[in-house]
């Protein structure tokens, strides 16, 4: 137990949105009557945790630090549920992980290895780079970048149009490049928000944004401003779980077709993320506009290094389960490019049947045409779902190629289905939060060309007569039942059965909008306490229906 009188910096040791935290020095792992026991923190002042198999709702275990130990039943034991463990260092690099099971994917680890062989690689690098830089244009969109300003926004998009035009990796490469020199040129106008009193306590450079490279590397790595730190460590979570993903799909990590191979790094993991840091790039600037940072959130070393302290590196450390719904459908469309691509080196080698025709139709039908699919469908070549072969038994050649789910990428069982029945539920979450990104993107547009409907008076008196309402209630239900309970409960407990009822029905039982029903059962949101007798109503069959 803490001591109470003792200010520790780290939160409650507990399992938030599938995700556990062990930080500090002496970290300890251990299974002890098939119960996992973590232990941390500083000194004599430490924090411990009783895990079960059952009902934990553990997904991620990331340890910050390097001191400590673990057994290798504690592995065994996390792998047994399915939960993977990051292991990353202070300086927020990846130092090692445990995978969960995967599929197998021998043959499509060597169609990966060919795909330099074959142009394959080129089209997915120009494919990766493409969505990447559509992200950057609406994160430049957001800081006020537009056409006919410095920096002007129609170089970026000519910068798109010529990656369409791309022959080679080295073209794809330079664009990429030239297109990320004028994006972080336009992060110079983005500041933090520190309490005044800190202001003195922190270097001068800090308060500002000069560049994305470092002062002492010349480059990303070893970060010398709190903006950088923060975008290198949420960089480290996505690649963890990049990595995690090719695995469980079957991909090699190492074999890049975009980063160059070079020895301990894992250049395709570096490549299935780039799609990905537009988002995170998002998260970072969200978190500048909303957050009020302490001089105790970060830490320069003895060599100008600029560092991320606890309790903050929790907060980033609980982004694991976003990074890895976004980054899931990227790798499960690699590994359905590379199947695609397994198919036709077996067109070309084997002679071509009537029985061959109809089973490769079925097969097709089976790989789940992907948007990154290296050669398009012919108008002559019939759809896969009007072959007279769907019905065909598989051969044992095809048997290779399992129809993968686009989020776990075990097999679909259901046709015309690209997700199991065990992750509906979190595609339904994941297209709702998709919704809700498009919904503000909007509103950011209409905010820049000064048509936002809710910035008018009337709008303004309107929000704050609610929002003087709500208080009101939070105020008097405080009075009347004291402490509520850990929104981790409510988390752990109420979130993940919400799945099992529609908006409507959310909405009815409990009395709130839509809007934050759906961030409610999603999980980006938590409730205030007096609303929970209801949302407990509706799982008990008592609400509303």
């Amino acid at each position: 137990m803490l001591n109470q009188k003792f200010t520790l910096p780290y939160p409650p040791l507990q399992v938030r949105a599938g995700t556990l935290v062990a930080d500090g020095y002496g970290i300890s792992l251990r299974v002890l009557y098939g119960k996992l026991h973590v232990e941390d923190g500083i000194a004599n002042h430490r924090r411990s945790i009783v895990l079960d198999r059952a009902g934990s709702g553990l997904e991620r275990l990331v340890l910050l630090g390097k001191t400590g130990s673990l057994t290798l039943e504690a592995l065994s034991w996390l792998r047994a549920i399915g939960a993977a463990l990051v292991h990353l260092g202070p300086d927020g690099a990846l130092l090692a992980h445990s995978v969960p099971f995967g599929y197998d994917g021998h043959p499509i680890r060597r169609a990966q290895a060919l795909a330099i062989a074959t142009g394959l690689d080129v089209t997915l690098a120009r494919t990766l780079i493409e969505r990447k830089l559509v992200g950057q244009r609406a994160n430049l969109v957001r800081l006020g970048v537009r056409e006919g300003v410095t920096p002007d926004l129609r170089t970026f998009d000519a910068l798109r149009g010529a990656l369409n035009q791309t022959s080679t990796i080295d073209e794809v490469r330079l664009c990429e490049a030239k297109a990320a020199a004028l994006y972080w040129n336009a992060w110079s106008a983005i500041s933090m928000r520190l309490r005044g009193r800190d202001l003195a306590r922190i270097p001068a450079r800090w308060a500002r944004y000069d560049a994305r490279t470092s002062a002492l590397t010349g480059g990303p790595r070893a970060a010398t401003n709190p903006v950088n730190a923060l975008l290198n460590y949420l960089y480290a979570l996505l690649e963890a779980e990049s990595r995690l993903a090719l695995l469980a799909a079957g991909l090699d990590p190492t074999l890049g077709v975009l980063h160059a191979d070079q020895r301990n790094r894992d250049s395709f993991a570096l490549d299935a993320m780039e799609p990905i840091r537009p988002d995170v790039d998002a998260f970072v600037l969200d978190l500048l506009e909303t957050r009020v940072f302490t001089s105790r959130d970060f830490v320069e070393l003895p060599n100008g290094v600029c560092r991320i302290r606890a309790p903050l590196t929790h907060d980033l450390a609980l982004t694991l389960p976003r990074w890895r719904l976004l980054v899931t459908p990227i790798v499960t469309h690699l590994a359905q490019a590379f199947r695609t691509a397994l198919l036709d080196r077996m067109e070309i080698t084997k002679p071509r049947t009537q029985t061959t025709g109809g089973r490769r139709a079925h097969a097709l039908a089976l790989a789940a045409p992907s948007p990154l699919r290296a050669t398009p469908r012919k108008p002559s070549e019939p759809r896969p779902y009007a072959s007279k072969a769907w019905n065909a038994p598989r051969p044992e050649a095809l048997a290779l190629v399992p129809v993968a789910c686009a989020a776990c990428g075990k097999p679909v069982l259901k046709r015309r289905r690209r997700y199991c029945e065990a992750c509906v539920p979190g595609a339904r979450r994941t297209r709702a939060e998709r919704a809700i990104a498009t919904a503000r993107k909007a509103l950011t547009t209409q905010a820049l060309q000064g048509t936002d409907a809710r910035a008018s008076a009337a709008a303004n008196a309107q929000r704050g007569e609610a929002n003087a309402e709500h208080h009101r209630r939070n105020r008097e239900w405080a009075k009347e039942h004291g402490e509520p309970r850990d929104r981790a409960w409510f988390l752990r407990e109420v979130t993940p059965k919400l799945d099992a009822f529609s908006l409507a029905t959310i909405a009815q039982a409990t009395g709130l909008s839509l809007a934050a029903c759906s961030r409610f059962r999603a999980g980006t949101r938590v409730p205030h306490p007096r609303h929970w007798a209801a949302f407990i109503a509706l799982m008990e069959g008592d609400g509303a229906t």
